[in-house]
C-alpha cells in the first residue's frame, strides 16, 4: 500500500489502444518486441508463457504424430512461429487447431529440416478433431437401414471424410519419415461411428471413387453409380455390381453407409 503523500506508479505514458498493441506484440514475440514501459519484467513473463502455453497445449492435443516426429526443438519453433505470425480469426480454443493448419497450408514457409510431408500429416490429425465435434448427422435424412444399397439410394454418413494424400500419412511416425512422395497417393476414408469414435480405413482408388459418386449423386440408387463407376473404369457393369455389392455393404457395416434413402 502507498505510504500517505505518495503517489501511484505511473504505468505508461501510452495511450490506451498504443499500450495494447505494445503489450500483444511482447506476448506474441518476447525476443524481438521490446516490453511496454512500466510493466515489470516478472509480470510480464507470466503473460508470455501463460498464452504461449495455452495455445500449445491445444497444439499438443491434436498433433501428438506431428511433435513426435519433429522432436522438442523443432515443435517448439515451429509453435512460435505459428503463435508469432498467424492471425487467428476463430473465437473458439478448439478452433485453436485448424488456424495451425491453416498456417501450414497458407503461410508456413516450410524447408530447412522439417519434413515435406507435415502439412498432409496435420491434416490428416485434424481430421479426427473436426469430425469428433461435427454435428453435420444431427437431422438426417429417412432413410432404412437395412436397406437394399443396389435398389435403394445410398445414404452416406454425413460426419465422414474422403481424403487423398501425396504421403502415406497414416504410416508417418518417429521411425518412417520417407524423403520422397511415392508414385501412388494414398486414398483414406474417416467416418465417425455409431458408438461415437472416428475411424480411418485405407481404400483403394475404386473404392475411393464410389465414395465420390455417392457423395455426388444422392439421387441415384445404388446399381446405377455402380453402373457409372463401371464406364468410368472400363469395366463389365455386370461385374462391377457383384463386387460393388460387397463393397457397399462393407462400407454399410463400417458405418460409412448408413443404409438406403427412403
Amino acid at each position: 500500500m502507498a505510504s500517505a503523500g505518495s503517489r501511484p506508479e505511473r504505468v505508461t505514458s501510452m495511450n490506451l489502444p498504443d499500450y495494447q498493441r505494445a503489450f500483444a506484440a511482447r506476448i506474441r514475440d518476447p525476443r524481438a518486441a521490446p516490453r511496454p514501459r512500466g510493466v515489470p519484467a516478472r509480470r510480464m513473463k507470466v503473460y508470455e508463457d501463460l498464452l504461449f502455453n495455452n495455445v500449445e497445449g491445444f497444439l499438443l492435443a491434436c498433433f501428438p504424430v506431428c511433435r513426435a516426429i519433429l522432436g522438442a526443438r523443432r515443435w517448439r519453433l515451429l509453435a512460435r512461429a505459428f503463435f508469432r505470425d498467424h492471425a487467428c480469426h476463430a473465437p473458439y480454443f478448439r478452433q485453436i487447431p485448424e488456424e495451425f493448419l491453416k498456417y501450414l497450408q497458407d503461410e508456413w514457409p516450410g524447408g530447412g529440416d522439417f519434413p515435406a510431408f507435415l502439412p498432409e500429416l496435420a491434416h490428416y490429425e485434424w481430421v479426427e478433431l473436426e469430425l469428433d465435434t461435427s454435428d453435420a448427422d444431427a437431422d438426417l435424412p429417412v432413410h432404412d437401414p437395412a436397406g437394399d444399397l443396389l435398389a435403394g439410394r445410398p445414404l452416406l454418413n454425413p460426419v465422414s471424410r474422403l481424403l487423398a494424400y501425396r504421403w502415406p500419412v497414416h504410416r508417418l511416425s518417429p521411425r518412417h519419415r520417407p524423403v520422397e512422395a511415392p508414385a501412388e497417393p494414398t486414398f483414406i476414408v474417416a467416418w465417425r461411428d455409431a458408438g461415437l469414435t472416428v475411424r480411418f480405413s485405407v481404400v483403394t482408388p475404386a473404392s475411393a471413387r464410389l465414395i465420390e459418386l455417392i457423395r455426388a449423386r444422392p439421387d441415384l440408387d445404388g446399381g446405377a453409380v455402380l453402373d457409372a463407376l463401371a464406364r468410368e473404369l472400363g469395366g463389365e457393369p455386370a461385374a462391377m455390381r457383384g463386387h460393388g455389392r460387397a463393397m457397399l455393404d462393407e462400407f454399410r457395416r463400417q458405418g460409412v453407409l448408413l443404409g438406403a434413402r427412403l
